[in-house]
């Protein structure tokens, strides 16, 4: 990694099985309602074993990996069980590295700017909250999930999830046609999702590019997020090129 970042302390995150299957069985029903797409039969196919341990990488996908946005599930459970009363400070450009899980069972504040790398993921019980940019991969898979999340500007090309709300006062772009983002509320500046619209319930901005696979407008996507048109018309690299706008900025 270049100068200047921080990598995010490791730390277990154990589980109690049977507490978890508790959770669940009270929960089923409206997960799956939440969710979409499958019954509560079908979750409970769908879904695999519970980890003892959340941060382990392979076990957490072999729990909520698959078709469905199954993270989710695992969002609510955690944050029906445990009480969300720690919390976390981080200052400068913090990173996650490639494969590895972060559970936090409360609030994270990042002064500076949050860096995903390729499969990494963040589940943060509480509200996360970083001043400057939350950068994901463009091209595979991550994870960012917590009760609340707040960012000034942001991409993805994959999950972001909130219990309660995501506000980003700036610009957020959801680079790709196969996110499933989910959250109750989304508010902010510019909202940059014209692959496939995301899954929120409510999205208050001042300008919002979306459409779906049909509907694409790569020239309203380059207006709103302020970046130079791809080389030899190439519009897979916008995300790329967004994140590094991004990476280039001082938070």
């Amino acid at each position: 990694m270049a100068g200047g970042i921080t990598v995010w302390p490791a730390g277990a995150f154990p589980l109690q099985p049977e507490q978890v299957e508790t959770a669940y069985r009270t929960l089923r029903e409206a997960l799956a309602a939440e969710i979409g797409r499958v019954d509560a039969d079908g979750l409970d196919s769908c879904l695999g074993p519970v980890p003892e341990d959340l941060t382990d990488a392979e076990a957490f996908h072999a729990w909520l990996g698959g078709h469905l946005p199954l993270e989710w599930v695992g969002l609510r459970l955690m944050a029906e069980i445990f009480p969300a009363d720690d919390r976390v400070e981080l200052s400068g450009r913090i990173v996650v590295p490639e494969g590895q899980v972060r559970i936090v069972d409360g609030d994270v504040t990042v002064d500076g700017d949050l860096l995903l790398e390729d499969g990494a993921r963040v589940m943060v019980l509480g509200t996360l909250t970083i001043t400057g940019s939350l950068v994901a991969p463009t091209d595979s898979y991550s994870l960012v999930a917590a009760g609340r999340i707040e960012c000034r500007d942001g991409v993805t090309g994959r999950t972001i999830m909130a219990l309660q709300s995501i506000h980003c006062p700036g610009t957020f772009f959801l680079s790709s046609d196969h996110h499933d983002s989910i959250a109750p509320l989304y508010t902010g500046g510019v909202l940059v999702d014209f692959m496939w619209p995301a899954q929120f319930d409510r999205v208050e901005v001042a300008t919002r590019v979306t459409g779906g696979i049909e509907e694409i407008d790569y020239d309203a996507a380059v207006a709103a997020l302020a970046i130079p048109e791809p080389e030899d018309d190439d519009w897979d690299d916008l995300g790329s090129i967004y994140a590094a706008k991004l990476l280039a900025s001082v938070s």
